[in-house]
């Protein structure tokens, strides 16, 4: 039976137990516990179920839940495949398998491909087995299969290889599937650039580069409307004229009585649902217009919130903030200014120690003249 998991997978399995007795009833003994996969990926699914009962059984009904940006393929022609909604918050598999399935012993099945879409996380595919067609009652939007017939393998020996034997033999059993690379959370470098009195235009943007969704509620509040996701210390040279509705301003007070104040923004995202993604690509836009109201070329700096929402599962940190430059045109940087005073400086330090030298000189000829 095919089993074998994509490649950079990481599995981990039980330890083996053996098969419980006969009267622990009709079971699913054999899942995968855990897997660490990323966003877009698919892998090798397989189970087994074993027969406690002392009852030939002619059909058994297998039930799996994945969660619903999980998907199973390819279909098989035994099975009714439901997608989550409003009312069925998973996206659910019911499988009809003819037997025999004999007393006392174990079959494989092969599942077949998880697929897991982009705007997946961390998420369960819990599965279960009854001989009860009334327990695995279909919905009414499901649909059937049109691929091969999934059919049970018989294994050489009763065995309950990786499932630990749970208190209730009818007990759901579950795989856990871990997204390793989550998302990477960034915001934009933007230099401006005009004279003094220019209007310029500052765009700025907090963006989920992927590869994976994100929750897109980054508080504990209601609602979001003051969840900050980036904030922006402003470049002295600038002044607001125009602020987006979610950002708002305020100043404080810089150390030293010469030194101007320091104008900071917060903005937040317009998301009001819990339940919103931040799918790879999407972004939060903040576009500012400013005068450009003096020539010093400080820069400022754009960042997001220092909080563990922020950093968890971010594939890369050093773009959570990045540099506001502005550059004054037809106005000399500080560097150029001092190299000028420089090149001053030592023009004139030359021309007065060359007309020091022009003065010795000529007082010295006229000493000599003198003593002729």
């Amino acid at each position: 039976m095919p089993a074998a998991l994509a490649a950079g997978l990481l599995l981990t399995l039980g330890t083996a137990h053996p098969a419980a007795a006969a009267e622990d009833g009709l079971r699913f003994d054999e899942a995968i516990e855990k897997i660490t996969t990323k966003a877009g990926s698919s892998y090798d699914l397989s189970g087994g179920i074993t027969n406690g009962t002392d009852r030939t059984l002619d059909t058994v009904y297998l039930q799996i839940d994945l969660d619903r940006h999980f998907s199973l393929s390819p279909e098989h022609r035994n099975c009714w495949y439901t997608t989550a909604d409003a009312t069925l918050p998973v996206n659910r598999v019911i499988c009809r398998i003819k037997g025999p399935v004999l007393p006392g012993r174990s079959y494989d099945l092969y599942l077949g491909w998880v697929s897991i879409d982009r705007m997946a996380e961390d998420g369960r595919i819990s599965y279960s087995v009854t001989a009860d067609r009334s327990e695995a009652a279909l919905p009414p939007s499901a649909r059937r299969g049109d691929g091969e017939t999934l059919a049970l393998t018989e294994r050489d020996r009763v065995e309950g290889r990786i499932r630990p034997t749970p208190p209730d033999p009818h007990a759901t059993v579950s795989t856990a599937v871990e997204i390793g690379t989550v998302h990477d959370f960034s915001v934009n470098e933007v230099t401006l650039r005009g004279k003094p009195g220019d209007l310029v235009k500052g765009d700025f943007f907090f963006v989920n580069n992927g590869p994976a969704s994100s929750g897109a509620v980054f508080d504990d509040e209601s609602d979001n409307d003051t969840a900050v996701v980036a904030e922006l210390t402003l470049p002295p040279a600038l002044k607001v004229v125009k602020t987006p509705r979610n950002c708002r301003g305020s100043k404080s007070k810089a150390k030293g009585k010469s030194a101007p104040a320091v104008t900071r923004y917060h903005c937040w995202q317009e998301r009001t649902d819990k339940s919103s993604l931040m799918t790879p690509g999407q972004f939060e836009h903040f576009p500012f217009t400013f005068r450009i109201g003096g020539t010093d070329d400080t820069p400022g700096r754009i960042s997001m919130p220092d909080r563990p929402e922020f950093e968890y599962g971010d594939d890369d940190l050093s773009n959570n903030s990045a540099a506001i430059k502005v550059d004054v045109v037809g106005t000399p940087t500080a560097s150029s200014t001092v190299r000028a005073v420089g090149a001053l400086l030592a023009a004139v330090l030359a021309l007065g120690g060359g007309a020091l030298w022009l003065r010795r000189r000529s007082g010295a000829a006229r000493t000599t003249g003198g003593d002729r």
